[in-house]
């Protein structure tokens, strides 16, 4: 019982605590009203000047449609996450900058620090597409900037899928050779067995067995061939219409997305309130007594 009794009145001069805090508080603002609402005017004046001065920043943005690579099941050249990773690593945006003539040091142009800086990738869920947005300090900039950086991915993706370009190619053009010569040797079978019937001793018997028997052998393997020739025809198709490609055109708003005037001057707004409570209370504390 005695514990209980103990826990109960414990807490009521903490409650009363808060509550004076919270009414000393109030009364502090109440007597120094002009203090607070100077702070929030200054602060709203420095908003307002820092947002017609800090330089205007737009930011443009397109969706990227991932390629597929020439094999029997369905594989991206890279999954959209690689490709934002991709995105990230130096080598590639160097390119990028280079394509629109700016310099690769941060340091040494802003504009550059402002490309490294919001350069960023979003993955589409269970898709092959990458929503890709960069900033510039014009629309022109940020357009021009975002296009050297598709073309640089497209271009990287190009070259990590030539290789298997090249090797299917080389099995479509070995593919054509052996029809060819499988035609050319069909031909020939058909024209001497025909040519052995058509002789005055009459085509043997078995001669003619042994050439349809490599008749036989040579439908097949044309079959066979046409069988392997539409399957990389159909890997060769995939892989030219489903490139590395820009799928959305990029957009830039009109207006910019920074300096807000809105947000400045509610953070103008938040951070004088606060600094006018604190200097009021400040006031207080350090007021003498009989003052009070």
């Amino acid at each position: 019982m005695s514990n209980n009794f103990s826990n109960t009145t414990s807490s009521i001069p903490v409650e009363d605590a808060e509550l004076i805090d919270l009414s000393a508080i109030w009364g502090s603002v109440k007597r120094h009203w002009i203090v607070l609402a100077t702070c929030v005017i200054v602060c709203i004046l420095v908003a307002t000047a820092l947002w017609s001065i800090l330089p205007p920043k737009w930011r443009a943005s397109a969706t990227l449609q991932i390629g597929q690579l020439p094999t029997t099941s369905t594989a991206l050249i890279e999954t959209t996450g690689q490709v934002a990773e991709h995105l990230k690593q130096r080598q590639l945006q160097d390119q990028a900058l280079e394509s629109v003539g700016l310099p690769l040091n941060e340091d040494s142009d802003r504009r550059t620090n402002l490309f490294r800086k919001s350069l960023k990738a979003i993955p589409g869920k269970s898709t092959d597409f990458v929503d890709v947005n960069v900033a510039g300090f014009s629309q022109e900039e940020a357009k021009s900037s975002l296009n050297a950086t598709l073309q640089a991915l497209i271009r990287a993706h190009e070259s990590l899928a030539a290789p298997m370009i090249k090797n299917l190619n080389e099995r479509i053009e070995a593919n054509t050779h052996q029809m060819t010569q499988a035609t050319v040797e069909k031909a020939r079978l058909e024209a001497s067995l025909k040519n052995a019937a058509a002789s005055p001793n009459g085509a043997k018997f078995e001669p003619s067995i042994v050439v349809i028997n490599l008749l036989t052998k040579q439908d097949q393997l044309i079959r066979d061939l046409k069988t392997e020739h539409a399957g990389l025809a159909d890997l060769d198709t995939k892989i030219k219409a489903f490139p590395t490609k820009v799928a959305d055109a990029i957009f830039v708003p009109e207006q910019s997305f920074f300096p807000n005037l809105v947000l400045f001057l509610l953070g103008g707004l938040i951070i004088g309130t606060i600094a006018g409570i604190a200097l009021a209370l400040f006031r207080d504390r350090n007021l003498p007594k009989t003052r009070r």
